[in-house]
C-alpha cells in the first residue's frame, strides 16, 4: 500500500483510540442525564456549552490551533517557546475575561437582567479555563508526535467525566455536570503533561513577543471563523431561549446527540485527516490521493445520515428519557447537517496545508450570514424544526463556498455522483419525516439506499478491492 496511506490509516487509528469514548459516552451518559436533569435543566447545560464553545476562541484567541501548527518539527528550543508563549498568553486572557465577567455580572445584577449568561456566568467561565488548558496541552502532545498520549488522554476524559458525573451531577444537576466536566478536565491536562513529558517543555523564561505574534498571526484570522462557525451551529440556542425557552432547547439539545455523534467521529477523522494534508499536499499523486478518501468520507457520512434517520425513533426511546420522545422528529434533518459539515471540514483541511486560513472565514461568512437569516426567519414561525432547518441549510452555505475555493488548490471530481447521493439522502429523511404507511416507508428506504450504492459503484469496488488484498 502507498506510504502515504498507510501514515494516514496509523494516525487515524491511534486518534480514534483517544476520541472514541469520550463519543460514546454522549449514548452512554445519555440515559441518565435525561432522567437526572429536567428538559429544562438539560436545555441549560446545553446553552452553557454553547457559550464556551464561541468564548472559548474569542478569549483565547484559538491560540491553541497554533500550538499544533508551529512546534511541530522543530527544535526542542523552538518547541519550548512555543508552548510557553501560548501557555503565557492564554493565562493573561483568562485574568482579563475574569475581571470583565465581574463587571458584567456586577451591572447585570444592579439593572436586574436576567439571561441564561448571566445566571450561569461563573459555570460558564469554569468550563471555558479548563476546557481551554486541556486543548492547548492536547493540541502540543499532537504536535510533538506523541500520539499515544494523545489517545490515552481521551481515554481518561472520558472515564473522569463519567466517574464525576455520577458522583456530583444527581446530587447538584447543572452546577454538578459543571463540576465534573471542569475536574475531569484538569485532571486530564495533568496525565497528559507527564505522560507526554511535556512538563519539562515549562519554563517562562522562552516565552517570547515574537514567537507570540506569529503564532497569533496564524491563529487570529481562525477566530472570526470560529465566530462564524458559532453563528452557523449554535446561534439557534438563544433565539430559541427569545421564542420558545429553555425547554425547546432541551428536546433540541437531545436530537443534537445523536448527528453530533456521528460529526464527532468525522472530527476525530479530520485530525489524523489534517495531519496527512499537511504531510502530503504538493507531492505527486495528492489530487488523486484527496479525491479517492474525500469520496469515500463523504459516502459513509451519507450513508449514516441515512441511517440514523431511519432508526431515530427507536433511538430516542433507547437512549432518552420518554419525556424527550419527541426529539426524534428533528434528528433526520440534523443529521444532514453533518453531512455538510463533512464536506466542509473536508475542503478545507487544504486551507490549512496552503497556511491560508482567510478561505476558512470566508466561507464561514457565507455560512454565518445564512445561518442568521434562517434562524429568525424559521424558529418564530415554524419552532423548533426551524432551528433544524437553518443549521442544515448554513452548513449546506458553507461547504459550497468551501467547494468553491478549495478548487483553487485542488479538482473536487465526480461532482455529480455527490449531489444525487444527497438527493437520495434527502428523500429518505422525507419519507422518516412522512406520515405514509410503514410498508411504503420500507420500499422507499430499500429503492434509494440502493439508488446510493449504486452511484457510488466505483467507490465500492476500490473499497472492496483494497479490503480482498488484505484478506
Amino acid at each position: 500500500m502507498d506510504q502515504r496511506y498507510t501514515r494516514f490509516r496509523n494516525n487515524t487509528i491511534l486518534v480514534i483510540i483517544g476520541n472514541i469514548g469520550s463519543k460514546l459516552m454522549s449514548f452512554i451518559m445519555l440515559p441518565f442525564y435525561t432522567r437526572w436533569l429536567p428538559i429544562e435543566g438539560y436545555g441549560t447545560v446545553d446553552i452553557i456549552n454553547i457559550y464556551v464553545s464561541f468564548l472559548i476562541g474569542v478569549v483565547t484567541c484559538a491560540i491553541a490551533e497554533s500550538v499544533f501548527i508551529f512546534p511541530k518539527g522543530q527544535p526542542v528550543e523552538k518547541q519550548k517557546e512555543y508552548l510557553n508563549s501560548g501557555l503565557l498568553f492564554m493565562i493573561i486572557s483568562f485574568v482579563i475575561t475574569l475581571c470583565a465577567f465581574m463587571l458584567i455580572k456586577f451591572v447585570c445584577d444592579g439593572e436586574n437582567i436576567q439571561n441564561s449568561f448571566v445566571d450561569n456566568i461563573w459555570m460558564i467561565y469554569s468550563i471555558l479555563t479548563t476546557s481551554a488548558l486541556q486543548q492547548l496541552v492536547q493540541q502540543f502532545t499532537r504536535s510533538i508526535d506523541k500520539i499515544k498520549v494523545y489517545s490515552i488522554a481521551g481515554v481518561v476524559l472520558t472515564g473522569l467525566t463519567i466517574v464525576f458525573s455520577f458522583i456530583f451531577i444527581p446530587r447538584w444537576g447543572v452546577a454538578g455536570y459543571v463540576v465534573a466536566m471542569s475536574l475531569a478536565n484538569v485532571a486530564t491536562v495533568i496525565y497528559s503533561l507527564i505522560a507526554s513529558n511535556s512538563y519539562t517543555y515549562l519554563e517562562f523564561r522562552y516565552a517570547n513577543i515574537i514567537s507570540c505574534r506569529k503564532m497569533l498571526s496564524y491563529s487570529m484570522p481562525l477566530v472570526p471563523n470560529n465566530i462564524m462557525w458559532w453563528l452557523v451551529s449554535a446561534l439557534n440556542r438563544p433565539v430559541m431561549e427569545i421564542y420558545l425557552g429553555m425547554e425547546a432547547i432541551g428536546l433540541f439539545a437531545v436530537a443534537n446527540k445523536f448527528p453530533s455523534v456521528f460529526s464527532s467521529v468525522f472530527a476525530m477523522f479530520a485530525v489524523s485527516w489534517q495531519i496527512s494534508v499537511m504531510e502530503e499536499y504538493g507531492k505527486d499523486g495528492y489530487s488523486q490521493f484527496f479525491n479517492k478518501v474525500f469520496r469515500i468520507v463523504i459516502l459513509l457520512m451519507i450513508l449514516a445520515s441515512c441511517l440514523i434517520s431511519i432508526l431515530s425513533p427507536l433511538i430516542i426511546s433507547v437512549f432518552a428519557n420518554e419525556n424527550y420522545y419527541e426529539s426524534w422528529r428533528f434528528v433526520p434533518v440534523l443529521s444532514l447537517s453533518s453531512v455538510f459539515m463533512a464536506i466542509s471540514g473536508m475542503a478545507g483541511s487544504n486551507f490549512s496545508a496552503t497556511k491560508e486560513s482567510k478561505y476558512f472565514f470566508y466561507s464561514s461568512v457565507w455560512g454565518a450570514l445564512a445561518a442568521v437569516i434562517a434562524n429568525i426567519i424559521f424558529i418564530p414561525r415554524i419552532g423548533t424544526m426551524g432551528a433544524c432547518l437553518s443549521v442544515a441549510l448554513s452548513f449546506l452555505v458553507m461547504s459550497l463556498s468551501r467547494c468553491f475555493y478549495c478548487w483553487r488548490h485542488v479538482k473536487i471530481n465526480n461532482i455529480l455522483r455527490i449531489m444525487l447521493s444527497l438527493a437520495g439522502n434527502i428523500i429518505i429523511i422525507m419519507l422518516t419525516l412522512s406520515s405514509l404507511y410503514i410498508s411504503f416507508k420500507i420500499v422507499g428506504y430499500c429503492l434509494f439506499f440502493i439508488f446510493i450504492l449504486y452511484v457510488n459503484g466505483d467507490v465500492l469496488k476500490q473499497v472492496f478491492n483494497v479490503i480482498k488484498t488484505k484478506i
